[in-house]
C-alpha cells in the first residue's frame, strides 16, 4: 500500500470512530460494496474518485479531508 492510499484508510478509520460509526456499517452508510470497501482498506483494491466523495459524505467531511497531507482545520462539513 503506497503513502497516500495509507493516508486515506487511516483518516476513514480515524473519523468514523470519531463519529461513532462502526467501520463495519460505513460501507452501507456510503452506499458502497462491502467487498471493495474492504479491499480498499485491506490495500488489495484501490478506491476511486467517486468512491471517495461516497466515504466522505457518509464521514461529513471533504474529499480533501481524506487525502491531503495534513488534517484541514475548518475543513470539515
Amino acid at each position: 500500500m503506497d503513502e497516500l492510499h495509507q493516508r486515506v484508510v487511516d483518516r476513514i478509520r480515524k473519523l468514523a470512530d470519531e463519529r461513532g460509526i462502526p467501520i463495519t456499517h460505513l460501507p452501507e452508510r456510503a452506499r458502497v460494496g462491502r467487498w471493495h470497501f474492504f479491499g480498499v482498506m485491506a490495500g488489495t483494491s484501490s478506491p476511486t474518485l467517486s468512491w471517495l466523495a461516497r466515504i466522505a459524505e457518509a464521514l461529513e467531511v471533504d474529499v480533501e479531508a481524506l487525502v491531503s497531507a495534513a488534517p484541514s482545520p475548518g475543513k470539515e462539513r
